[in-house]
Formats: structure tokens, sequence, C-alpha cells
């Protein structure tokens, strides 16, 4: 056993992050039990697997673009494992509880899969019930013993609403391209009353046609033809993303990828949200004909010179340690080198454009040739600029007297986040 306390058997050291995402602190010794891809199975030197929620065995973490939720789900089923399986992307936390292999129930911590918000969508609930329902709800009790105290669903009504809730949160899963799963092995009892037993395979079947539906209807929405405007619905939004998606339409977003630019939402998102709020009645969609067409069906004016801004500004950020190390002119080369094999390749927005030798580009003239360009200007700028974003983090990443590009890509985190559509 290495007496680095930060490697395993294997002399690999895990990371910062993965020591927090996994509950582990420095002093803990860890073995590598197993690995595939971004997999691990870890356990603790004294046997024990490293932190736990219960006292169990085994727990697996792996990222869900190298190990697939469905294979996960699948593998579960078919050995008939029992156990709880923690979804996490960004600030999103979704649970599944399994036994012996099938789906035993499910809990979210978004607001668009509450109890309350999967009635309303279902019909079992109308905005007003909705309403008078919440008001008369509090933490000490639960909602579903509420409605049914209402008398606006019987009994029988509300387990048809939790098994559309459960399901609605398990099948939710497979939209995601990323994320992380953990995984305890062993009889856990959910917190809610209620234990479903839901065939796992056919959660798998529907989750996944789920997402070809998600991304049919991701491509109606970027045809430039749909418009999306306000509903009729009048209740109050508990989602913030459902809050920042609404906003955007009723601030005169019409285009799929203004509403996405104006909610700094990426676009599998808020696909999701519109889902969720044309069933509720808070968006509408259009279709133009033809003839009503624009020529030019894009984004804004404004909405180009913000994210001409907003990548100009990333890519300062970017540059600036490497510039610190090299030198102005020596990143200058190697980035004008990238605009013109862009250029090259047909990028009209970098058509002879330089670098000066401060390492710097002219917005002015970046901005002039974004608002120049026809078609979905927004989207050609998004493609350009974010190749050189690419490129500079590539950099960070790789350089030979940078230890540790984190701090610097943290630190442009909330400036990325804006530019996700």
């Amino acid at each position: 056993m290495s007496g680095d306390p930060s490697k395993n058997d294997f002399g690999e050291t895990l990371s910062a992050e993965a020591r927090a995402r996994l509950g582990v602190g420095a002093e803990d010794e860890l073995r590598l039990l197993a690995r595939s891809a971004h997999a691990i199975l870890l356990e603790c030197g004294d046997g024990s697997v490293a932190a736990p929620p219960w006292d169990r065995d085994l727990v697996l973490c792996c990222d869900v673009r190298a190990f697939a939720l469905a294979d996960l789900l699948s593998l579960v089923h078919t050995t008939g494992k029992s156990g709880y399986l923690l979804f996490e992307y960004e600030n999103e936390q979704k649970v599944v509880y399994l036994s012996r292999g099938e789906v035993v129930f499910a809990e979210s911590n978004l607001s668009t899969d509450r109890l309350g918000a999967c009635l309303l969508r279902t019909g079992l609930l109308d905005h007003a019930q909705l309403a008078l329902a919440e008001q008369r709800y509090h933490p000490m009790t639960r909602f579903g013993k509420v409605v049914v105290e209402l008398g606006m669903l019987t009994p029988r009504d509300l387990w048809s609403g939790v098994k559309s809730q459960v399901e609605e949160i398990v099948r939710s899963l497979f939209s995601y391209t990323g994320g992380w799963i953990h995984f305890w092995e062993g009889e856990v009892e959910p917190d809610n009353v209620v234990r479903l037993s839901l065939p796992t395979n056919r959660l798998i079947e529907e989750g996944l046609d789920r997402r070809d539906e998600l991304l049919r209807f991701l491509a109606s929405l970027e045809d430039p033809r749909c418009r999306i405007r306000v509903g009729d619905a009048l209740r109050a939004l508990a989602s913030d993303n459902e809050r920042a998606v609404v906003d955007a339409v009723t601030k005169g977003c019409a285009l799929f990828s203004e509403v996405c630019h104006r909610s700094g939402l990426d676009p599998r998102t808020t696909a999701r949200t519109l889902q969720f709020l044309l069933l509720t009645g808070h968006v509408a969609l259009d279709k133009q004909d033809d003839e009503e067409m624009p020529v030019s069906a894009a984004a804004d004016d404004d909405v180009v010179r913000e994210a001409v801004a907003l990548h100009g500004r990333l890519i300062f950020e970017l540059s600036t340690p490497i510039i610190a190390l090299d030198g102005p002119a020596e990143v200058a080369d190697r980035l004008n080198r990238i605009l013109e094999e862009s250029a090259a390749r047909g990028r009209a927005l970098l058509a002879n454009i330089r670098f000066g030798e401060a390492c710097a580009i002219d917005p002015r003239e970046l901005e002039h040739r974004a608002l120049r360009l026809t078609g979905d200007r927004l989207r050609e700028v998004d493609e350009a600029l974010g190749e050189i974003v690419a490129y500079l983090e590539f950099e960070l990443r790789n350089h030979p007297q940078i230890e540790d590009c984190t701090p610097f890509l943290e630190a442009v985190a909330p400036l990325r986040a804006m530019l996700i559509r």
C-alpha cells in the first residue's frame, strides 16, 4: 500500500474534485477496486466503501458519458440488485430506489418534478385546484394528503398521480447528455410511504423513447418558422427554469435560439422546459408560412452584439494566463493560425480577422462582421468564436507550466454558462 494517502494501489492520484464528489478527505487511504472509462469503484483502507450514505459494501460512481444510464439500470435489473441510485447534473439531483432490480420509488429536487406540477401536467388537477392545494399545504403534512382531504382526488387517483410522477422522473434521466451516477447496493426504504413496483425494462424503453421525442421536439423548435409566444395560463411558476423561459418569451424572444440565449439555458434544458410549459398552457407555438418568413430568420441585432461581446470577454480571460507565460506575440501567432484554418473552412466571420501584437482582437470589427452575416447569425458567432474558446481551454489544460488549470476554468464558468444555448 502506498504511503501517500492520496494514491490508490495502482499509484493513481485522486483529484480534489473526485474526493469531494465521493466525500473523502485527504487523510483517507483508498484502493481502486475496478475502473472502466470514467467509472471507478473504490474501497477505503479499512475495507469499507468511500463515504457511503449507509453501511453498504459497494458504491459505483461513474460519468454517464462513459457508462450510459440505460446500461447501468439494465445491469441492475438483470442481476436483481437492490439499492439507491443518485443522479447529479450541475445543481440537479434525482434519486431512484430499486428493490430486486425493479424501481420502487423516485424523487427529485426540481420544482418541475414535484407532485403538484406532475398532477397538473397529467390533467388530474387544474390551475385553480393546484393553487388552492398549495395554499393549504404546509411542510408538516404531505401534499398528496392535502388534495385528497380537499376532495380534489380520490386515494386511487392520487396513487395514479404518484406513479406518473415517479415514472416521469425516471424517464427524464435518459434525456441528459452529462452528469454523474452513484449507486449504493442494499435494501433502502424511501422516506415516502409509497412503495411502487415498476418494471425497470419498461421505464428504460420509455425513457429512450422520451429522449428521442425530445430530440424531435428540439429539431422542430430550431425550425426558423417556429415562433414561441406567451400562453393563456396565469398561475405563478415555481421553477427557476420555467420562470427564465417565460420571462424571455414575455420580453419578445420568439425564436428558440433567442430564448436559449436570454434564459441562459442549454438547448435540451430549454426544450424540456418548453414541453412542460406547453402542457400547462404558459406558452404556445406558432409556425409561420414560407411567404410570411423574413429574408433572414436570424437573432435580433442586440442578441448578436451580446454574443460577440461575451465571446470576446471569454477569449480575453482564457488567454490572459497563457500570455503571462508565453508572451503576447507567441500566443497571437498560434491563435492567428487557428483563425486562418477556420476561415479556410468557410467561417466567414473570421476571414481576414487577426490578433494584434498585444494578442487582442478588435471587437468592433467582429461585431460589424457578425451583423452583416446572413442566415442564423447567432449560430455562426457561437461556432466560429467557440472554436477559439475551445482551443484556449485545450491550451490551459495541456500547458507544461500550468499544473492545475481548474482555477482559471472555474473563474470563467459563469461567463461560459451565459453562452450555452
